[in-house]
């Protein structure tokens, strides 16, 4: 069984969007604890996070910690499991996310992080690629907790920095095969005008957003078509 720890800061919308999907699309028979981070937020969104329904063992940590590494370290210094799961606030799951990906972690022991697609349609059944220098883990992934420890700590910290400067290439990779969408990169209302760049770039959602009518083509806890 892994943890799962869910970074929030702000943005309520697009908070109660992801924890939406998250609730809906988790295998949470697999799932020991979900630790809900809020780095300090102040629109609402710690109200929110603590107004849930979690179906499964739940600590919250509400305090301004200073970012998603900060969280990371201050997680992995408090009795991680051996594999756990970070997702940020703008992060729309998709269904089966965390088996499938447990089933890569499992079946290749070598590897200390496995993230998931973002942006780009992908085919289904695609095999995980190299994670590589240039990538990021970006909202979502699974990692070793271990992993990080051994290499020496910066300003306090887990060697994140140090293990994508040495290791990245060998020992992480990305699953393309489960499309994640980021809420604050993809073009849809009331958030369109925030995507500009992003549409620019060709990241866009694999679905049209509205029908003649008007109605929404998308759902926010299945991240499919209607």
């Amino acid at each position: 069984m892994i943890d799962i720890i869910y970074l929030a800061f702000n943005r309520l919308e697009f908070t109660k969007a992801s924890m939406a999907a998250m609730l809906a699309n988790t295998e949470w028979a697999k799932v020991r604890k979900l630790i809900v981070y809020d780095d300090g937020s102040t629109d609402g969104t710690r109200e929110y996070l603590k107004s849930v329904d979690y179906p499964v063992q739940v600590e919250f940590v509400f305090e301004s910690l200073g970012g998603p590494v900060a969280i990371t370290n201050h997680y992995l210094s408090h009795s991680p499991s051996d594999v756990f799961a970070k997702i940020d606030n703008d992060t729309m799951l998709p269904p089966h996310w965390l088996g499938e990906c447990m089933k890569v972690m499992e079946s290749h022991k070598e590897l200390d992080l496995l993230g998931i697609e973002s942006f780009n349609p992908v085919k289904p059944g695609e095999v995980p690629r190299n994670y590589g220098k240039a990538r990021h883990i970006g909202g979502i992934g699974l990692m070793r907790s271990g992993c990080f420890k051994t290499f020496p700590r910066a300003n306090g910290r887990f060697g994140f920095t140090q293990w994508q400067r040495e290791s990245s290439a060998i020992k992480g990779w990305i699953n393309p095969s489960l499309p994640v969408f980021l809420l604050d990169k993809i073009a849809f209302d009331p958030w369109a005008s925030l995507s500009r760049v992003y549409i620019s770039k060709g990241w866009q959602r694999p679905w049209p957003p509205y029908d003649e009518n008007g109605r929404a083509m998308w759902s926010w806890w299945t991240c499919k078509e209607k």
